[in-house]
């Protein structure tokens, strides 16, 4: 795929990041491309005939990256300039050379389904609604457990009581949930993963779900000025009071991630999260 205009983001917190965006945008333009540069995601739509979002940064910019580029149907090349970065395409030190190779045609697009979650008032009134790459988590603003009410597909699942939940998309199944003791799930596998956060019943386990129709998830707490919060990819936040809904269901919209050959989803698992590894 051969692309035309590039925007180079980068957190705009993360100004030891602006060098290497120059570098790059230079690298683009001398590839007789447009190029610029951006900081503030919420001007991407704005960027007439934008067809390649580059992201510099760790695992958390690309997540931002991804929410905003997925409806307008543009493609994320991210540049691991964090710590793990495991949903980066390259490397920091070999990005140079990355990007001319994706610039050039030669990267592998990599569809990955994400979450939209609606959250609602007890009466059905939208208090707000978001898509999420990785998860939405839901779980309580104090330390003390409580219960969520569980539907699919309008049958009724089992109620779970702890410290809340996580509903992954595959692509979120190696993060929060995987260290809540989630399987790893293949990121082109349609379907939802729930793990409990700390439940309190040997009983509850994760589950995996087909991902299609809906989850409802309603909160009930012990004391009144009790709250939880219902959270996607650990960015956007959303206050839960007794009886409001969570509906989670999977996104009319999927992210792109651009990678280059021999560097997929199980290479990635084996360097970044030692995955086989009998030394660990």
């Amino acid at each position: 795929m051969k692309f035309k205009r590039t925007v180079i983001f980068y957190n705009a917190f993360k100004t030891h990041n602006r060098p290497l965006a120059e570098e790059l945008l230079a690298l683009a333009r001398k590839k007789n491309l447009r190029a610029d540069i951006l900081t503030d995601l919420s001007l991407l739509p704005a960027q007439q005939g934008a067809d390649l979002v580059v992201c510099l940064g760790g695992d958390g910019s690309t997540l931002q990256a991804a929410r905003a580029a997925a409806p307008l149907g543009l493609p994320v090349f991210s540049v691991n300039c964090g710590t793990l970065g495991f949903l980066s395409g390259c490397e920091v030190q070999n990005c140079r050379q990355a990007l001319e190779a994706v610039l050039d045609g030669k990267g592998i697009i990599n569809p990955r389904f994400m979450l939209h979650t609606a959250v609602k008032t007890a009466s059905g009134a939208l208090i707000g609604e978001g898509l999420a790459f990785n998860d939405c988590v839901i779980r309580s603003a104090q330390a003390r457990a409580f219960s969520l009410e569980t539907d699919f597909n309008g049958r009724e699942l089992q109620k779970y009581f702890g410290d809340g939940i996580i509903v992954s998309t595959p692509t979120g199944s190696t993060a929060y949930s995987l260290a809540a003791g989630g399987p790893i799930i293949a990121p082109e596998v349609d379907v939802f993963l729930l793990t409990p956060i700390c439940p309190h019943s040997l009983g509850q386990r994760p589950l995996i779900l087909p991902a299609d129709g809906a989850i409802i998830f309603t909160p009930a707490f012990k004391y009144p000025e009790d709250q939880a919060t219902a959270s996607l990819d650990g960015q956007i936040n959303f206050p839960l009071e007794a009886g409001s809904r969570v509906v989670i269901s999977r996104s009319t919209v999927r992210a792109r991630l651009i990678t280059l050959p021999g560097r997929d989803f199980f290479s990635i698992l084996g360097q970044k999260l030692k995955w086989g590894n009998r030394s660990c």
